[in-house]
C-alpha cells in the first residue's frame, strides 16, 4: 500500500495528504541527491597516474639474473661502491586512457647509472621507449598508450655517494593528467564521503524523531518514520567504510606527531648511549662516556 493510499484510508484531508506526499518525496529526494553526488564524482572523466618507488641498497636488491651475473668487484668493468637498485612503478588509476606520458629521471652529479631496464617487459601495445637525451645524468622514457589498470615498472642500477639524490619528473603535452603518489587518490576519494556521511547521519537521527513527535496521526507517522530511518541508514552505511579509513589515517598521523621523538642509538666500548631529540641523551652503565661528557 502506498503512502498516499494509507493517508487516504485514515480520512486525512487533501491538504494533509499532499503534505505527507511532499515529506516522503523530500526524504527520498535528499537521499538520492547525496547518492548521485558521490556517483557523479566517481564517474567524471579523469586521467590519473599513480606512482610508487623504492630505493634498495646492496646487490641483493637486484633480482634480475642477467644483471646478477655482472655483479662482482666491478660492474661491466666499472669500479663500483654503494650500489643501489631503484624501482619506479607507474599505473593508470584513472578512468581514461593516457597517451604519450613522459617520465624524465634525473640523477645527481657523481651518480653512476650502471643499468636501466623495465621489468616485467611491457607489452608492445604500451609503446614504451627510451628517448635520446644529451644529458648523461638524465633518462627520458615515453609511454605511448596506457589503459586503465595497466602499469610499467622502471628499474635502475646506480652507484655513488649521491645515488639517493634522484627524482622523476612527469610531463604530458596534452595535459590534464594527474600524477600522484600511490594511495593519495584513494584518500582523496575517501574524504569526499565525509560530508554526505555527516548529513545522512544527522538526518537519520533527527527526521524520524521529528515525524514521531509531529501532529500526524500515529499510523501515518510510524510509516513515515520507518521510511526515513531505512532511507537515511542506507545512505549512512554507503559512506561508512570510506569515512572509517579517513579517521584511521587521521589517527595514524596524530600518533606519529605525538610520538615524534626520534631515538638514535650510539654504541661505545663500554655500553650504549641513546640520543633523544636535539642532543639530549639517556646514559646507562657506560664504560666510556659520550663525547663532551666527562662526569
Amino acid at each position: 500500500m502506498s503512502v498516499l493510499q494509507l493517508a487516504a484510508s485514515q480520512g486525512l484531508s487533501d491538504l494533509q495528504q499532499k503534505f505527507i506526499v511532499a515529506l516522503v518525496s523530500a526524504i527520498i529526494g535528499a537521499s538520492a541527491t547525496l547518492l548521485v553526488h558521490v556517483l557523479k564524482a566517481r564517474a567524471e572523466p579523469r586521467k590519473r597516474i599513480s606512482w610508487d618507488s623504492s630505493f634498495d641498497p646492496g646487490f641483493a636488491a637486484i633480482d634480475d639474473p642477467e644483471i646478477q651475473q655482472k655483479l662482482n668487484v666491478t660492474y661491466d668493468d666499472v669500479d663500483v661502491k654503494n650500489i643501489f637498485s631503484i624501482k619506479y612503478r607507474v599505473a593508470n588509476t584513472g578512468n581514461r586512457v593516457v597517451k604519450d606520458q613522459r617520465f624524465r629521471f634525473k640523477f645527481a652529479d657523481g651518480t653512476q647509472v650502471l643499468e636501466t631496464y623495465i621489468s616485467p617487459t611491457p607489452e608492445p601495445e604500451l609503446k614504451v621507449e627510451l628517448q635520446s637525451n644529451s644529458n648523461p645524468q638524465e633518462l627520458i622514457y615515453k609511454i605511448g598508450h596506457l589503459e586503465r589498470d595497466q602499469n610499467v615498472q622502471f628499474r635502475f642500477v646506480v652507484a655513488g655517494d649521491t645515488a639517493d639524490q634522484w627524482k622523476a619528473v612527469p610531463s604530458n603535452e596534452e595535459g590534464d593528467v594527474e600524477v600522484e603518489k600511490k594511495g593519495a587518490a584513494q584518500k582523496m576519494e575517501d574524504r569526499m564521503h565525509v560530508r554526505p556521511f555527516v548529513i545522512s547521519l544527522f538526518l537519520f537521527l533527527t527526521v524520524p524523531y521529528a515525524i514521531d513527535t509531529s501532529l500526524i496521526d500515529e499510523p501515518i507517522a510510524d510509516a513515515l518514520a520507518t521510511i526515513a530511518r531505512f532511507t537515511f541508514l542506507a545512505s549512512t552505511l554507503l559512506h561508512l567504510a570510506p569515512v572509517a579509513r579517513t579517521l584511521r589515517d587521521l589517527a595514524s598521523r596524530s600518533e606519529v606527531a605525538r610520538t615524534g621523538v626520534v631515538m638514535h642509538p650510539v654504541a661505545y666500548d663500554g655500553g650504549t648511549v641513546v640520543i633523544l631529540g636535539d642532543g639530549g641523551y639517556i646514559k646507562g652503565n657506560v664504560g666510556t662516556p659520550p663525547p663532551g661528557d666527562e662526569t
